[in-house]
């Protein structure tokens, strides 16, 4: 088999390259691919290096399965012509994910929607798969009916610009600190990838605002429509906010769901502790409940501070938190690529 990696020079695609030689993905050659300026650059894979080719018109000549993350304008040039060449697409970006034809998939909540695909499937918004891990297997036993989340969201979202962003600023400013208390707006430094500044800061404005006059984020909009697919929920009642926060690694997302059937917290539990790929850490009495940095470098997504509002059987409060480079995106696309080998 031969595998394509789009985009490679990413991010995303550095830790898909990670991913493939770490779960030993069978393959009998791989391909790198990215822009032209990119182009020469060697990534280590395995016990070799992959030399990074420009990204051309028939890049897809030969390939068997693509994992790509070059962004939604990109995928949307190339990836129709390579799945009608016969070359399975996986795609990280949002191009495709609400295309009638395209699945959106989390192996471990919706492997069925896989079936009958035509080319091209998409991967999930990192902060969607991060709460659809534990919500899935909710749903499934007490029927989600409602939804609210506030994500707070790390830089590498943003990619390494985001990274570099943070620390230059946090360098900056921290010899300043005592100052921002009362910052002088002049003196803070300018937010080119965040639109204001990330240090010591947090800025409730991820990705843009709707073109149509919503009010919300094109980030927090992915957010219903991704359950909503995924879930199989398409009357659900969903309301998000995205905020991003001077973390340099993991999603964190607070989520309030109101279900179908009754539910308490240590039925919760139970059911949130038998899922696959999701691990429980909910001990208040130890001080154990789940972080970004608890997260980071993890497959598993954590899930913590359950709990139920007073007054209403019917209704849960979480926290639930993961590593946006490996489950929301990067493995989160390998394992899709595992199932459509299997099948």
């Amino acid at each position: 088999m031969r595998v394509a990696v789009v985009g490679a020079t990413g991010a995303v695609g550095r830790t898909i390259l990670q991913i493939l030689d770490e779960r030993a993905f069978p393959l009998d050659d791989l391909v790198a691919f990215a822009s032209a300026r990119s182009e020469g650059v060697r990534l280590g894979f395995r016990d070799d290096e992959v030399v990074v080719r420009a990204l051309h018109d028939r890049w897809f000549e030969g390939v068997d399965l693509a994992l790509t993350s070059a962004g939604g304008a990109v995928a949307r040039q190339i990836l129709p012509a390579a799945a009608a060449a016969g070359t399975v697409c996986v795609d990280n970006s949002s191009a495709f994910r609400m295309d009638r034809d395209v699945p959106v998939v989390i192996p471990e909540i919706n492997p069925e929607a896989l079936d009958g695909h035509k080319g091209i499937v998409a991967n999930g918004n990192c902060t969607a798969i991060t709460a659809l891990m534990a919500l899935g297997p909710l749903h499934k036993r007490f029927g989600l009916r409602l939804l609210v989340t506030s994500s707070y969201q790390s830089v590498s979202g943003s990619g390494m610009k985001g990274v570099r962003e943070l620390a230059e600023q946090v360098d900056k400013l921290h010899e300043q600190i005592e100052t921002l208390t009362r910052p002088d707006p002049q003196a803070l430094p300018a937010g080119e990838v965040f639109g204001r500044t990330i240090a010591f800061n947090v800025v409730p404005h991820a990705e843009r605002f709707d073109p149509e006059g919503s009010g919300f984020t094109t980030e927090e909009l992915k957010m219903g429509n991704e359950v909503r697919k995924v879930l199989g929920i398409p009357d659900l009642v969903c309301s998000a906010t995205a905020v991003r926060v001077p973390v340099v690694a993991g999603h964190a997302v607070s989520i309030y769901g109101r279900f179908e059937s009754p539910v308490s917290p240590k039925e919760a539990r139970e059911v949130l502790s038998r899922a696959a790929g999701l691990r429980v850490v909910d001990d208040p009495a130890r001080d154990q409940y789940p972080t970004p940095l608890d997260a980071a470098g993890l497959d598993d997504v954590l899930v913590g501070r359950v709990r139920q509002p007073d007054g209403d059987d019917r209704a849960l409060l979480l926290f639930a938190v993961g590593d946006n480079l490996r489950k929301g995106a990067a493995l989160n696309a390998v394992q899709i690529a595992e199932l459509l080998i299997e099948r």
